[in-house]
């Protein structure tokens, strides 16, 4: 029995590119709801509606097409039309069943992570940053860089943070080795 053993790069795609996939449908699939298996990864849903299809010449080895798409990422909605072409020979894309659309494409309402204003630092910095200052407990304040899709905020001036940051290794995956240590 011979075995087989594959060379090369590996790929997480699952699906078909969208050529194939508009090729087939009737008015190029204007309308419809096509899905990215790379974004199924997130709990909010992550959808494209196709609004406009262009075929692009022919380059080897693979087949491009020009869409665009009202994209929805992540729950939220892109305020203007995306196309896709760099991407689009990916065979990464599933077409949604027109009864599957209603149940998948709902919104789902993503509560924004309030971090707080200052955090700890790490316990050696801790020490000499209080011989220097002589204050006890130094904290350092949080900058959070905000992305167009970014649900992170710093907290206001007495608001209370969603999400706490500590200085230490959490839960450890085998207790025992650290019993009799303070973690």
């Amino acid at each position: 029995m011979a075995t087989i053993k594959y060379i090369g790069r590996t790929t997480d795609f699952r699906g078909k590119t969208l050529w194939e996939i508009v090729g087939n449908l009737k008015n190029f699939g204007v309308g419809r709801i096509v899905v990215r298996s790379m974004f199924e990864r997130y709990p909010e849903p992550s959808f494209m509606k196709i609004v406009k299809v262009e075929a692009l010449p022919n380059e080897e080895p693979a087949r491009k097409v020009r869409v665009t798409v009202e994209k929805t990422f992540r729950g939220q909605k892109s305020p203007n039309l995306v196309q896709i072409e760099s991407v689009s020979y990916k065979a990464d894309y599933r077409l949604l069943s027109k009864h599957e659309e209603a149940s998948y494409c709902k919104q789902v309402d993503r509560a924004a992570k309030i971090f707080p204003r200052e955090i700890d630092l790490p316990p050696l910095l801790q020490e000499f940053v209080a011989r220097e200052t002589g204050k006890p407990a130094p904290k350092i304040p949080i900058k959070l860089k905000v992305g167009r899709e970014s649900r992170y905020r710093v907290a206001k001036e007495g608001e209370k943070p969603t999400v706490e940051v500590t200085m230490n290794i959490g839960k450890p995956a085998s207790p025992s080795l650290y019993a009799g240590c303070e973690l």
